[in-house]
């Protein structure tokens, strides 16, 4: 029978996961018309989008105590996808009784006035029934629109206290940025003035390259599955 490289097939998952990152931020039926992602949900939105512009929306989410007494792993969303945290085993303290830990994240109108940058994404405010191990260090995510200068970094403020940056973990998917936070609190993605990152429009184009280069590898990986096929049909015809 002939073998198969692994090299190709490795090639090809790495293509599939590239185009589920890139699809998540844009509508249904992107690759089938190249329409634009879905329009971003401001909480204040600019006077341009104020006529056509939908709320955010919150995200709830529970995360049980495993066999081991610790927490599990998990993630939780926003029903419209543009904002989420991500933990690892162990990352909240483990309730009386075991009983699950209830995460929370909330679209924040309120907040104090950036000083030294700009907001380019909502405020949202993560909260949980338990406190944070230390160290655990959960991943926040945020989307920012795409007609909008993209963020360079996160930045985070704790109610009744003033925003400090938390850098930039970096993140495969368009439109979106995500950090890692020693605690949960209030976080928006922003830029200092000058500092811009490149202008989110500009972006638009990777994830048509990615839906590209996932139809090249694709297509390329046809010839391997019908050699694989082929084989064990030649072997049996030769028995």
């Amino acid at each position: 029978m002939l073998a198969v490289r692994p090299r190709p097939l490795i090639a090809l998952a790495s293509a599939v996961v590239a185009y589920a990152l890139a699809a998540w931020a844009v509508a249904p039926g992107f690759y089938d018309g190249i329409a634009p992602p879905q329009p971003y949900r401001w909480v204040s939105p600019p006077p341009q989008h104020a006529a056509t512009n939908q709320p955010p929306l919150s995200g709830h989410g529970t995360a049980r105590v495993g066999t081991q007494g610790t927490v599990d792993p998990g993630n939780v969303f926003t029903q419209d996808g543009q904002a989420a945290i991500s933990f690892l085993p162990g990352s909240f303290e483990t309730p009386a009784g075991n009983a699950p830990v209830t995460l929370d994240i909330k679209p924040e109108a309120t907040y104090p006035s950036p000083a030294g940058f700009l907001l380019a994404t909502n405020v949202y405010c993560f909260t949980s029934s338990s406190p944070l191990v230390p160290d655990k260090n959960p991943l926040v995510t945020l989307q920012y629109a795409s007609n909008t200068t993209a963020p360079t970094d996160v930045y985070e403020y704790v109610p009744g206290g003033a925003w400090r940056k938390i850098a930039n973990a970096g993140i495969a998917s368009p439109y979106y940025i995500a950090a890692r936070a020693s605690a949960l609190g209030c976080f928006a993605g922003g830029y200092v003035a000058g500092q811009a990152g490149p202008s989110g429009s500009g972006s638009a184009t990777l994830p048509i390259l990615v839906g590209l280069a996932v139809a090249v590898v694709v297509l390329a990986g046809i010839p391997l599955l019908v050699l694989r096929r082929r084989g064990p049909e030649e072997d049996g015809e030769e028995e």
